[in-house]
């Protein structure tokens, strides 16, 4: 009997062991494919997708996701390009709909449309700011658009 219990003890430590293993990674993805971001910020904005070093067609739809704890009447979405001289906005209207306490993630969709202005650059970024306090702005990493 005592061998039995030294077994089955011995498969239950195991499984656990797996289990924690397969349990603790590293990945950047959650369990919806989805990539889990750190939009953790305190007195402004922060950008964190489009990442440093991507590369995007016009025409593309591109995920923006930002976090922010600025509540200044929404927020403005813009890609700039040419070090900052050209922008333009990628939203008709303010986005009012984010969530601003300081760490969670808002993902929004634009189309980067040549129509609106978009145009190929290898400096592109996008650059979010509350409508009522543009100096706590945030951008994201540089990346490039392509025709």
């Amino acid at each position: 009997m005592n061998f039995f219990k030294l077994a089955a003890s011995s498969c239950a430590v195991l499984a656990a062991v797996a289990f924690t293993a397969c349990g603790d990674s590293s990945s950047t993805s959650s369990d919806d494919g989805k990539v889990a971001y750190d939009c953790t910020v305190k007195g402004g904005v922060k950008v964190v997708s489009p990442a440093a070093g991507e590369s995007f067609k016009l025409g593309e739809t591109i995920k923006i996701v930002f976090g922010s704890d600025m509540n200044y009447g929404g927020f403005g979405v813009e890609i700039r390009f040419k070090d900052g001289e050209k922008k333009v906005n990628l939203f008709e209207e303010s986005i009012d709909d984010a969530v601003i306490d300081g760490k969670t993630c808002n993902e929004y969709s634009a189309v980067l449309d040549a129509e609106l202005g978009v145009e190929a650059a290898d400096d592109a970024y996008i650059y979010v700011y509350p409508y009522s306090n543009q100096a706590k702005a945030g951008k994201s990493g540089t990346f490039k658009v392509t025709k």
